[in-house]
């Protein structure tokens, strides 16, 4: 196996990047946080730029994709610790549960009218870009045996 590759610290010194050592629980984590982060960021920008109600539209939009990617990684995360070999398809199958539940929600329910469509698109987008580049972040430190050996 290869080792990790060695980062430099301000002193001079080095050492190997953070590895995650709470499996997919950590990658959620680390997920929540930067997506929140961005979405908070976007929200308070967009407010004296665009206004209330693109800020609202932002944090709305941005609001649902967190809690339906969450909801697909603690699935992943639960089902990991409990039946490690049919982890993979019950992922598989939360995301699909995911994308129908997400055009359901597009569907049925009614637009708020002051929910701008671009500001909700932007919102969306930026959680979205955060939430995979963190996911792959994350993943690329974690140590993850798929079959027992």
């Amino acid at each position: 196996m290869r080792p990790a590759p060695k980062t430099r610290r301000p002193s001079g010194g080095v050492r190997a990047p953070r590895q995650n050592t709470r499996d997919w629980w950590g990658i959620l984590t680390a997920c929540l946080a930067t997506s929140l982060i961005t979405l908070a960021v976007a929200t308070v920008i967009a407010w004296p730029v665009a206004g209330v109600e693109a800020a609202g539209s932002l944090g709305l939009a941005g609001a649902a994709v967190v809690a339906l990617s969450a909801m697909t990684l603690a699935l992943t995360a639960w089902s990991w610790t409990r039946w490690r070999d049919q982890a993979i398809a019950i992922a598989l199958f939360g995301f699909v549960v995911k994308v129908v539940l997400m055009a359901v929600l597009l569907t049925v329910v009614p637009v708020p009218g002051w929910l701008e469509a671009l500001p909700a698109g932007v919102g969306a987008l930026l959680v979205i870009v955060s939430w995979q580049a963190t996911e792959v972040a994350v993943f690329a430190r974690t140590r993850q045996q798929i079959y027992d050996d």
